[in-house]
């Protein structure tokens, strides 16, 4: 039997050191420009995207137009880079949420399948622990604690049917 490996991403230490050098940089640039919010103060905001986003467009194209319509106490400039902040922090965003979902989804590949393999071998010791193949039942030991609480809560499901 042979187990399937779809993924085998090696991240030497040169690459681990640029990427590092990379969200450090992207750090240093963004950094100054964000601000975090409490969560009550999240909840209260107007939250737009793409569609809402063309109304403004559209409003402050409106505004401009209609100089003698927009009310003394609106400074259309201040929206303007208000506009151009959203549009460039979401382009930004949208592209490290494409990564952040990459990298997530390599990750949880790499760990599933090293996961998968070391249980097919940890299930290969148990039973040759219980064939008395020399040498196999103390490394099952030094494995099987971690399957303990698994096998506790097992327990307790069947004390209770």
């Amino acid at each position: 039997m042979t187990i399937e490996n779809r993924i085998n991403v090696e991240i030497d230490s040169a690459k681990k050191e640029a990427i590092a050098t990379n969200l450090n940089g992207l750090k240093t640039e963004l950094e100054p420009l964000l601000v975090a919010l409490p969560a009550e103060q999240k909840k209260n905001l107007a939250m737009i995207g793409e569609r809402l986003m063309t109304f403004v467009d559209q409003a402050v194209e409106s505004a401009e137009s209609n100089q003698d319509l927009v009310p003394p106490y609106l400074k259309l400039d201040q929206v303007k880079v208000d506009v151009q902040a959203w549009k460039d922090l979401n382009n930004i965003s949208k592209e490290l949420e494409y990564l952040k979902s990459l990298l997530k989804d390599t990750a949880a590949l790499s760990g599933s399948e090293a996961y998968s393999s070391m249980l097919t071998f940890y299930n290969y010791l148990k039973q040759a622990a219980k064939d008395g193949v020399p040498g196999a039942k103390a490394v099952y030991d030094e494995l099987k604690h971690h399957f303990s609480s698994a096998k506790k809560k097992e327990d307790v499901k069947s004390e209770e049917n």
